[in-house]
């Protein structure tokens, strides 16, 4: 069995995946959290908070009858094994 001769690594420069993270949030630095165009008046903030709750509501709403009829499948199953059992 002969040694296996290895070839020496010579860097090119070429970046196969970029891991400076510099897209990540941490990494934005602390002016660019707080500049100018993020900015929202009270009235802007109090608006984007009414659509949020509006839409919570909706969901919330639209989630309603699954509910009930997962609680109604309970009952009968809870029912059906009352009159079975006894």
């Amino acid at each position: 069995m002969g040694k296996k001769i290895r070839e020496e690594f010579v860097d090119d420069g070429r970046t196969i995946a970029d891991m400076s993270a510099e897209w990540m949030p941490w990494n934005r630095g602390f002016r660019a959290r707080r500049s100018e165009k993020r900015k929202k008046t009270r009235q802007e903030k109090a608006e984007e908070k009414k659509i949020y709750r509006a839409a919570l509501a909706g969901m919330y709403r639209a989630l309603i009858p699954a509910l009930l009829c997962i609680i109604a499948a309970f009952g009968i199953v809870f029912l059906l094994m009352w009159l079975w059992l006894n």
